[in-house]
C-alpha cells in the first residue's frame, strides 16, 4: 500500500513539474544565465556557493539554527501541514526554475521531488531531458558508505567517523539508509556532468572520478591575530564539536584532564551548540584548536580556526585524503585520535611552535580557500 502511495505521489509531482514548466514557457518567463544552487544549508556552503556564481539563485530546504542567512527560495517543512503543501509547491517551483535556468548544482542529497529511495532519478531524468547542466556536490553522511568506510577501517585497523556515528545518530547505518546512499551514488554517476566529493573521507559507491571538495572562506573570516602570541602565560585551547562523539570529544577531554593532572597550566574552552558568530569570536583569542579526530579532511571549523591564526590539531591527512591541496599536512599538526595527548603536550612543552604552526595554517588556508581562490577552483569545474 505504501509503495503504491509513493508511486502515485511521484507521478503527480512529475505532472506538476511539467504543468509548471509549460505554463511558464507559455508566458515567456525571462531566462537567466546563473546557476540554481539547491541544498539544505550546511556550514554556509549554500550561501557561499550561490554568492560565488554570478546571477545564481539559492534554494534552501531546511532552516539552520546556527545561521541567519536569507535565500532566494526557502522550502521548509516545519509542520505536517507544510510538508503536505510542499509536496505540490516543490515540483511547481522546479518547473518554474527549469524554464528560467539551464544550470543546476545540488549540494548534499536533497531534491525538489520526494525521492522515496529513487536517489533523485526521476528529478535528474527530468533535468537532463530538458538539456540542463547538472553538478552534484556531496557534503558527508548523505553519501558516505558505512559499509565501505568500515571495511577500510578494519583493513587499516583504525577507528573512523562511521565507527561511532551509529551511537550518536541511531539508525544512520541501517540497510535502508545504506541502500539510499547507493542509489544517490548510482544516480549521480548516471546523470551528473560533474561530481564533487572527497574520495576517501566520503567513501562511496560512485564509480567516476570526482573533483576535490571546495571550502569557501570569506575575507572577513581571515583575521590576523598574532598579537595574542605575545603573552603565552595562559594558553587558550579551544574545542568546538558539532557532534561530540564523532568529533572525538571524550578523547579530547581525557587528554586535557591528564595534562592538568600533570601540572600543565592552560585554559580549556569547550563550545557546544553555540551560534556561529560566538564561535568565531572565541577563535580570535584561542591559541590552539582541537578539531575532529576521525575525519580525513579539516572541515569548515578547522579552516576557520586556521583563518583566525590558531594552531590546529586534527586527524585530516593528505596522505590518506589525496584530494587535499598540496602542503596540507604542514598547515596543521596531523593528529590521529591516539596522538591527541602527545601532540598537545608537545605544543605546551614548546610554546614557541604554536605561533609558527598557526602562521603556516593561516597562509595555507588563505592560499587555497580564501573566497577568491575558492571561486577560481569552482569556476574551473563549472566552466570546464
Amino acid at each position: 500500500m505504501k509503495k503504491k502511495l509513493y508511486k502515485l505521489i511521484g507521478c503527480l509531482q512529475r505532472a506538476l513539474v511539467n504543468i509548471s514548466f509549460y505554463i511558464c514557457k507559455t508566458f515567456n518567463v525571462k531566462k537567466q544565465d546563473g546557476w540554481v544552487v539547491v541544498a539544505v544549508e550546511t556550514a554556509s556552503m549554500l550561501k557561499n556557493i550561490s554568492a560565488a556564481l554570478p546571477s545564481s539563485v539559492s534554494v534552501n530546504f531546511a532552516s539552520n539554527r546556527f545561521y541567519d542567512f536569507r535565500y532566494d527560495y526557502e522550502v521548509y517543512n516545519n509542520n505536517n501541514f507544510l510538508k503536505i503543501m510542499n509536496l505540490a509547491f516543490s515540483p511547481l517551483l522546479l518547473g518554474y526554475l527549469l524554464n528560467r535556468h539551464d544550470k543546476f548544482i545540488y549540494l548534499g542529497g536533497v531534491g525538489f521531488l520526494s525521492p522515496f529511495n529513487d536517489g533523485r532519478d526521476a528529478e535528474f531524468k527530468l533535468l537532463k531531458s530538458k538539456n540542463k547542466k547538472l553538478i552534484c556536490c556531496f557534503m558527508g553522511s548523505e553519501i558516505r558508505s558505512f559499509s565501505l568506510l568500515n571495511e577500510y577501517a578494519a583493513q587499516e585497523k583504525i577507528d573512523v567517523i562511521t565507527t561511532y556515528q551509529p551511537i550518536s545518530h541511531i539508525g544512520i547505518d541501517s540497510p535502508s539508509n545504506e541502500y539510499a546512499r547507493k542509489q544517490l551514488a548510482e544516480v549521480a554517476d548516471k546523470y551528473a556532468d560533474k561530481i564533487i566529493n572527497p574520495a576517501v573521507d566520503q567513501m562511496t559507491y560512485i564509480n567516476r572520478t570526482t573533483y576535490p571538495f571546495i571550502y569557501f572562506l570569506s575575507d572577513n573570516i581571515f583575521k590576523p591575530s598574532l598579537k595574542k602570541f605575545d603573552d603565552l602565560n595562559e594558553i587558550i585551547i579551544l574545542h568546538g564539536p558539532s557532534s561530540p562523539i564523532i568529533k572525538g570529544t571524550p578523547l579530547v577531554r581525557a587528554a586535557v584532564k591528564k595534562l592538568k593532572v600533570e601540572g600543565y597550566r592552560f585554559k580549556y574552552v569547550e563550545l557546544i551548540n553555540v551560534p556561529h558568530e560566538n564561535m568565531l569570536k572565541e577563535l580570535q583569542n584561542a591559541h590552539i584548536v582541537l578539531n575532529e579526530f576521525y575525519a580525513f579532511v579539516p572541515g569548515v571549523f578547522g579552516l576557520e580556526a586556521m583563518a583566525n591564526h590558531c594552531a590546529l590539531l586534527t586527524s585530516a591527512d593528505e596522505n590518506i585524503e589525496t584530494t587535499l591541496p598540496c602542503g596540507a599536512n604542514k598547515a596543521w599538526c596531523v593528529t590521529p585520535y591516539w596522538n591527541i595527548y602527545d601532540n598537545l603536550k608537545n605544543l605546551l612543552d614548546n610554546p614557541e611552535q604554536i605561533k609558527s604552526q598557526a602562521n603556516a595554517g593561516f597562509k595555507w588556508a588563505k592560499a587555497n580557500y580564501q573566497y577568491d581562490q575558492a571561486v577560481n577552483k569552482l569556476n574551473e569545474i563549472v566552466n570546464d
